[in-house]
């Protein structure tokens, strides 16, 4: 991948979690001049690589200040919960990119984008930012990836899939998903973040197969050396797990995102790659290679997410 020579400096959001810390690190890799959003008394992963501004995406005027001086934004807006909040997320970091001029915002959907509103929290607050970018005086790219690889390392996941033989996941067996790994979403952003030409584009992105269940538990079968079989986890089992993992009604919400999932005729996370990889230089990760890459010992036995 080329690099930016010094020339960008990228604000990204959301650095502290998964998808933003994978986001940053690719940035880097292309020589981009890197600030990042923490919030107070979270710590700087990164080190003096990136340059820090304390504050969150409720505040305003922080973001103001975090925007100035910046040529491209990314934004990774958390999952909260309510569609109020998130809208006001989005609007403040585009309110700060429109007063610092900035040249390109680089919009990472984390999901799906339905083209209206559904009833369902998570996926109206991702139609509401898409509407907001739409009207906005900054130019925009969105990054819309499907579900990622990375999640099937959680402790939840992990030692189910080595020590019991069980993936189990809340889509029917017949549901098709192009799984994509968060070091190939990152790649993709930053390759669109080289692209403001691209401006008022949206590209699907996603792993190189579109994996029914079954087939998905064949190929961690091989990786992890044994038989794992793929099992459909009921909704209201998913949720109320989530539920009693995280606290509040977090899980309620995601169980709403996979029903939407469901009713649609066509799976959203089986993906056609052909616009992303003509417009964006990106090899995707296969997910037979991801899956092979994991230390899957290590992973179940330690009991957290990669």
């Amino acid at each position: 991948m080329s690099s930016f020579d010094g020339v960008d400096t990228v604000l990204v959001y959301g650095a502290a979690g998964a998808q933003g810390a994978a986001i940053v690190r690719a940035a880097l890799a292309a020589a981009a001049r890197v600030r990042i959003l923490l919030r107070d008394g979270t710590a700087n992963p990164f080190g003096r690589d990136v340059e820090v501004v304390r504050g969150d995406l409720a505040g305003l005027a922080t973001l103001r200040l975090a925007s100035l001086g910046v040529d491209k934004v990314v934004l990774t807006l958390p999952q909260v919960a309510g569609r109020a909040l998130a809208a006001r997320f989005a609007h403040n970091a585009v309110l700060a990119a429109e007063a610092a001029g900035v040249k390109l915002l680089v919009w990472n959907s984390s999901g799906p984008v339905p083209t209206t509103h559904t009833g369902v929290a998570v996926l109206d607050g991702v139609v509401d930012t898409a509407h907001l970018l739409r009207a906005s005086a900054v130019p925009s790219i969105v990054v819309r990836p499907t579900l990622y690889m990375d999640n099937l390392t959680a402790g939840w996941t992990a030692p189910a899939i080595l020590h019991n033989g069980v993936f189990a996941h809340p889509l029917p067996r017949e549901s098709r998903v192009s799984w994509i790994s968060r070091n190939d979403l990152a790649a993709f952003i930053v390759a669109a973040l080289r692209r403001p030409d691209l401006a008022g584009r949206a590209f699907h992105v996603g792993g190189p197969q579109a994996l029914t269940g079954p087939e998905t538990a064949e190929i961690l079968s091989v990786a992890v050396g044994r038989r794992v079989a793929y099992v459909p986890v009921p909704l209201s089992y998913f949720a109320a797990g989530l539920n009693a993992a995280r606290g509040g009604r977090s899980g309620d919400e995601i169980a709403d995102f996979y029903a939407w999932i469901r009713r649609q005729p066509v799976s959203p996370l089986a993906v056609d790659l052909g616009p992303a990889l003509a417009a964006l230089p990106v090899r995707p990760t296969a997910f037979s290679e991801w899956a092979k890459a994991q230390d899957w010992v290590g992973l179940a036995s330690s009991g957290k997410a990669a």
